[in-house]
């Protein structure tokens, strides 16, 4: 199998295309910088001038769609959501208006999404079916499964997996949110009794190729371990399993929106997100439980 990805660079990118090389397999990349992997072929397209190398298509059978400003990177200004929106739907539409054009098309599109997607339900059960929510985040994901979905009216499968928050040393939330806790400065957010519901960055990889090869895998499906824990319980365990101290009071709720401003919403979300679908279309969790992850992730064993 041949895959083209978009936002290869990153750090979900970087490991599906690490276990697509393992697998013998080839991988292009489409990417707007000068970022290079020298395993990998690099095509170049600017979603902003409406360029895209066509060549970057030559016998791909699935794109792997992740190309999208960081959520949570920069804090929501008027600019910033406008250019968290446009990456979204500008690469989309671009890798829409160049592939109806090719001959010889992908079989699928395997395209990240999010679980901010979701109503906050706090402690309800949520799965592909509950209602979308009406905040920016819920917006932004929206439009964008609105956009990867005109490739099935060219009869392209679609997939979007709604990513939850995924757990990597290398990035993602252990290194921004949990960071402190490496210093023994691990502290619960809010009241900490929002529900994370969170996967481990080997089961998400792994379920991006699991979708790209499973043809009767069509629509959307969530992207989060078996069992979500509290933050205060994923605060607590990371603690642990950096044989750190947890000792500190919460950081309280208005000084995570002093310092983050509307994005603090995200931190503070309380999403408790089933799986139960992507399991009965047979996928298979390596890390089902936070302790397992952790342990894995930090190479610890308790």
């Amino acid at each position: 199998m041949k895959y083209l990805i978009t936002g290869g660079s990153g750090l979900v990118g970087s490991n599906i295309t690490e276990l697509i090389l393992k697998n013998k397999e080839e991988v292009n990349w489409l990417t707007s910088s000068k970022k290079e992997n020298n395993a990998v072929n690099s095509f170049n397209w600017n979603i902003y001038k409406n360029q895209i190398d066509s060549a970057c298509f030559k016998n791909v059978d699935v794109i792997i769609h992740l190309a999208g400003a960081g959520v949570a990177d920069k804090k929501w200004t008027v600019e910033r959501k406008k250019e968290l929106i446009e990456s979204r739907i500008k690469s989309t539409q671009l890798l829409f208006d160049a592939v109806k054009l090719l001959e010889n098309k992908p079989k699928a599109i395997i395209s990240a999404s999010a679980i901010g997607i979701y109503k906050n339900k706090e402690y309800d059960l949520v799965n592909e079916e509950s209602e979308v929510g009406n905040d920016f985040l819920a917006d932004l994901t929206n439009k964008w499964e609105m956009a990867v979905n005109q490739f099935e009216t060219i009869g392209i499968r679609v997939v979007k997996l709604r990513i939850g928050i995924v757990l990597s040393e290398k990035g993602g939330y252990l290194k921004k949110v949990a960071a402190p806790a490496k210093y023994g400065f691990a502290a619960a957010l809010g009241n900490g009794k929002m529900i994370t519901s969170w996967i481990h960055i080997a089961d998400l990889v792994n379920m991006f190729i699991y979708a790209s090869k499973n043809e009767n895998m069509k629509g959307v499906f969530n992207a989060v371990a078996p069992h979500p824990v509290t933050n205060l319980e994923i605060t607590k365990q990371i603690a642990h399993a950096l044989n750190r101290p947890y000792f500190l009071p919460n950081i309280p709720a208005f000084l995570l929106k002093l310092a983050f401003g509307e994005m603090a919403a995200v931190i503070l979300m309380s999403q408790n997100i089933s799986s139960s679908k992507i399991e009965k279309a047979g996928f298979k969790f390596e890390f089902e439980e936070l302790k397992e992850a952790l342990e894995n992730i930090y190479n610890t064993k308790k």
